[in-house]
């Protein structure tokens, strides 16, 4: 024999189950890094800047990374840079020319633009948002998407814990049933917003579901905007050899 269960008692029981199911603001901002990134991995994209006046610029850049270490990045093209490498290590971005003459790497901020794109070298080189950021939940809002139209979204807004991260916040649109970033605004850390992107053309690249290009647009320089195209990923053991500034300079 059953009873019926009133209303009242019966959310009094479900309440907990509901509450537990709702993920955290971290969490979210975890299933961001996992939807934008694998644990160890390498990758080739195609980055290309234009800006009005000038020419479009174009950079090819291998990948090599590892969630616990950082990233390792070699340019492949333009002919004029093959050969530059990035090293993010320890909080740090580092470049090495080996057609400069030196035999010293370089030390870069964070902040700064990688090699005069839109995009700062911490967007580049970083392998993760949850090292640098404190997320926290705002409203949930409907973006409409350029491809996917209105798409409803978690929002959430992720703070520097650091001096050292390149913004000052992130707010971030994620696509509520499955955590899937679609649109960043970037605000300096006077409160400026002076960068947002668009993440789009969500595909399949083996384990992992992600966009596939990203466009970001600078809001204090009209018309310039870098599209960053991810054109290969794979899971793949990276050594700890390759974290390293002798690698980089080797």
């Amino acid at each position: 024999m059953f009873r019926r269960l009133s209303p009242v008692v019966l959310a009094l029981i479900l309440l907990p189950t509901a509450l537990a199911a709702a993920p955290t603001a971290s969490e979210i901002l975890a299933s961001v890094d996992h939807a934008l990134f694998l644990s160890s991995y390498t990758s080739r994209a195609t980055m290309v800047t234009v800006e009005p006046g000038k020419e479009a610029r174009s950079m090819t850049l291998d990948t090599w990374s590892r969630s616990d270490k950082g990233s390792y990045l070699e340019v492949q093209a333009p002919a004029r840079t093959k050969g530059t490498r990035f090293l993010q290590l320890e909080g740090s971005l580092w470049m090495f020319n080996p057609k400069s003459g030196s035999a010293n790497p370089l030390r870069l901020s964070a902040r700064d633009s990688f090699q005069g794109s839109t995009m700062s070298n911490a967007d580049v080189g970083k392998s993760q948002f949850s090292d640098d950021y404190v997320a926290t939940l705002a409203p949930e809002a409907i973006l409409n998407h350029e491809e996917l139209g209105p798409v409803p979204c978690i929002v959430i807004e992720a703070t520097a814990r650091t001096a050292d991260a390149a913004y000052g916040r992130i707010v971030m649109w994620v696509r509520k049933k499955d955590y899937m970033p679609l649109h960043m605004e970037y605000y300096a850390k006077s409160g400026l917003l002076f960068k947002r992107m668009d993440l789009m053309k969500i595909r399949s690249f083996g384990p992992i579901n992600r966009p596939a290009v990203m466009r970001m647009e600078s809001l204090d320089k009209k018309g310039t905007i870098t599209t960053f195209t991810l054109e290969s990923i794979e899971a793949r053991s990276v050594p700890d050899s390759t974290f390293n500034k002798n690698w980089l300079t080797r």
